[in-house]
């Protein structure tokens, strides 16, 4: 009678473990690609060039977790511009702020119930979780 309790607890420790280490690698990303928009983002000249040069460094920092999966996006508050505009300099001073997500699912056995934090649809700072759960983060700096 306990060896279905102690195998559901080990498996749901197991799930959890591997889901906060995708967290962990996930928010590392996320900050590597802030720091590369907050650092070389005023010298790139356009929105468009510091998104990519941030994107990149997200998901070169990624590391264990599978790049074609992340789902990120960059954006910046005084400029009011996001990637998929071109003609927008960026200024030292603006704020950008990058976020991403990546696929989670940590059901609780024998309930409907699944303890990742975003639902298929939900969005978060412009970006949209795109399978059933997701796990995400942001980060905001100041452009420098």
């Amino acid at each position: 009678m306990v060896v279905p309790l102690l195998g559901t607890m080990l498996v749901a420790i197991i799930f959890g473990g591997i889901t906060f280490f995708n967290y962990a690698g996930l928010a590392n990303a996320v900050a590597a690609g802030a720091r590369e928009l907050g650092e070389d983002g005023g010298n790139q000249g356009t929105a468009q060039l510091a998104c990519e040069m941030a994107k990149t460094a997200l998901v070169t920092a990624a590391g264990n977790l599978n790049a074609s999966q992340i789902t990120s996006g960059e954006t910046f508050v005084s400029a009011s511009d996001t990637c998929s505009v071109t003609t927008a300099p960026l200024v030292q001073g603006d704020t950008g702020t990058v976020t991403a997500t990546y696929p989670c699912n940590l059901p609780i056995p024998f309930t409907n119930l699944n303890l990742c934090p975003m639902k298929s649809g939900a969005t978060l700072n412009g970006v949209t979780c795109p399978t059933t759960y997701c796990i995400s983060a942001t980060t905001t700096v100041i452009i420098q």
